[in-house]
C-alpha cells in the first residue's frame, strides 16, 4: 500500500486532534459546571487590566457615564453603568464636569440622576448584553454612545452576577439562568420604583444572550406569577401590582431556546457546537437533554403576548437580525417570529405584512427570505416586527442605525410598515 504523502499525513493528524478536542469539549458539557461556565463564560473578560470604573478609556466624555452599584433582590452586587445622553450632557456641561466622580454607591446621589428626573422628557433604555466580558467589552460601547445620541435617551446597564466586578456570593457561585433573570428584574425594578421613571419611558433591549433576560424581564412585570418563569428567581420588594406596559422590547439576534440554538450555534462565528452530530441524532438528542439552563425566549414572550392580551396592557416587540451573523443564524429569529405570529391568527381584525428583499432568482430567496415582517391586533395594542438587516454581523450591529431607529421608534410609537428596508 502507497504510504501518504508527509502533508496529507499532516492534514490528517491535524484534523484528528481537532475531532478529538471537540468530543472531549461536548463531554464535558454534561458536568453542569462546566458546561455554565462555557455557556456564560463570565470569566472571559479584560477587566484585569481594563479600568471599567474609568468610562474615559472607552471614549466617553468625562463625567458622561457614571459606574455605580446595584444591590439584587437576592443580596448580590452588580457593577452597573448611567449613561448620559449627549444632548443633556452639552447643555449641563461644566456642572458635569465639575462633579464627575468614580465608581458610586448610590446613583440618586449622583449628578446624572438629577438631570434624569428633572427631565420631563427623559427616556431610559435598559440594555442587557450577550455572555462573556463586562460592560465595555468589545463593541459594547459603541452601542451605549449611538443610544446617547438619541435625545433625552439615558441608558443603564449592569454586569450580570459573576460578571465582570460584579459579586456572586449565592449558590451555587456560578451564573445561572434564574440568576440572571434576577438582576434584569432587580434592575429594571430598581429603575420603576426606586428611580420613580415611568415605564412608558422605558426600553428594554437585549442581545444574543441578553434577549434572554429582556424578554423574561418584561414577563416578569407583565405576570409575576406566572409558571414560564423559573420559580427560584428572587422577587424583588415592592412586588409589581398591576400588568407593566413598556415603551417596547428588542431584541437583537434572538434564538427560541437553548437546544436549538446549539444546533446551528458557531462560537466566535468558526467552532460549531452540536451541528457536526446532525448526522447522528441520538448522540445529538441525548447531549441536548443534559442542557441545564434551556433558556426558552419563545415560549416566554408567547406568554408575555397572552398575559398582556389578558390584562388589555401594550406590548411591541421588535426583532432585528442581520443576516451575515456568523454565531447565530437570523433563520432563528425568524423561528422566534413565526411562533409570536401563530398567537396572532386566530385573531379578528389581525394585519400582518411581508416585504421582501428585490429577488432575482432563487438563490436570492434561500440566502434572503424575509426583509421586513410584522403583525398587530385590530387594536394595536400588541404588535410584533422582525426586521433582517443585510449587515453588522453579531455584536457589531447592536451600535448601528438600524437599532437606534427602532429604540426611537418605540419611544415615539410610531407604527412603519417600512422601516429602512435594506433591499437589493
Amino acid at each position: 500500500m502507497a504510504s501518504l504523502h508527509p502533508i496529507l499525513k499532516k492534514s490528517y493528524w491535524f484534523l484528528a486532534i481537532l475531532g478529538g478536542l471537540w468530543a472531549t469539549f461536548l463531554i464535558l458539557l454534561i458536568n453542569p459546571t462546566f458546561q455554565r461556565h462555557a455557556l456564560y463564560a463570565h470569566k472571559i473578560h479584560t477587566a484585569f487590566w481594563n479600568n471599567i470604573s474609568n468610562p474615559e478609556e472607552f471614549g466617553f466624555a468625562k463625567g458622561q457615564v457614571t459606574p455605580f452599584n446595584l444591590t439584587t433582590s437576592d443580596r448580590e452586587t452588580l457593577f452597573c453603568w448611567h449613561v448620559l445622553p449627549l444632548d443633556v450632557y452639552l447643555d449641563n456641561e461644566n456642572e458635569i464636569v465639575q462633579k464627575a466622580t468614580g465608581l458610586v454607591g448610590d446613583l440618586q446621589e449622583t449628578i446624572g440622576y438629577k438631570l434624569l428626573q428633572r427631565d420631563p422628557k427623559s427616556r431610559v433604555v435598559v440594555n442587557f448584553h450577550g455572555n462573556a466580558g463586562h460592560v465595555a467589552q468589545g463593541y459594547r460601547p459603541s452601542t451605549y454612545r449611538s443610544l446617547s445620541g438619541i435625545p433625552h435617551t439615558h441608558v443603564l446597564t449592569c454586569d450580570y452576577r459573576g460578571f465582570g466586578h460584579s459579586t456572586i456570593h449565592n449558590p451555587p457561585h456560578i451564573p445561572t439562568e434564574a440568576g440572571l433573570i434576577t438582576d434584569g428584574i432587580s434592575l429594571t425594578s430598581y429603575l420603576l420604583t426606586t428611580l420613580q421613571h415611568p415605564a412608558d419611558r422605558t426600553v428594554l433591549l437585549g442581545q444574543s444572550m441578553g434577549t434572554v433576560i429582556a424578554s423574561a424581564t418584561a414577563l416578569y412585570f407583565a405576570s409575576p406569577s406566572t409558571s414560564a418563569l423559573p420559580p427560584t428567581i428572587a422577587h424583588p420588594s415592592p412586588l409589581p401590582n398591576s400588568a407593566t406596559a413598556f415603551a417596547g422590547v428588542i431584541l437583537i439576534s434572538p434564538f427560541p431556546d437553548l437546544p436549538e440554538l446549539l444546533q446551528s450555534y458557531k462560537i466566535s462565528g468558526f467552532i460549531p457546537v452540536l451541528a457536526p452530530l446532525k448526522g447522528y441524532p441520538k448522540i445529538a438528542n441525548y447531549l441536548s437533554s443534559k442542557i441545564i439552563d434551556t433558556w426558552p425566549t419563545l415560549p416566554r414572550l408567547q406568554a408575555l403576548l397572552t398575559a398582556s392580551a389578558a390584562s388589555k396592557t401594550p406590548v411591541h416587540i421588535s426583532i432585528l437580525h442581520a443576516r451575515n451573523d456568523p454565531d447565530i443564524s437570523f433563520r432563528l429569529s425568524e423561528a422566534v417570529y413565526a411562533g409570536l405570529e401563530t398567537l396572532f391568527l386566530g385573531d379578528e381584525n389581525v394585519v400582518a405584512s411581508e416585504e421582501r428583499r428585490t429577488i432575482h432568482g432563487g438563490e436570492r430567496v434561500k440566502r434572503g427570505a424575509f426583509a421586513y415582517r410584522s403583525v398587530e391586533d385590530g387594536d394595536r395594542m400588541r404588535s410584533v416586527e422582525l426586521e433582517i438587516v443585510r449587515y453588522g454581523g453579531h455584536n457589531e450591529v447592536v451600535g448601528w442605525s438600524q437599532v437606534s431607529l427602532a429604540v426611537r421608534r418605540a419611544f415615539k410609537g410610531v407604527k412603519s410598515l417600512r422601516p429602512g428596508l435594506d433591499v437589493e
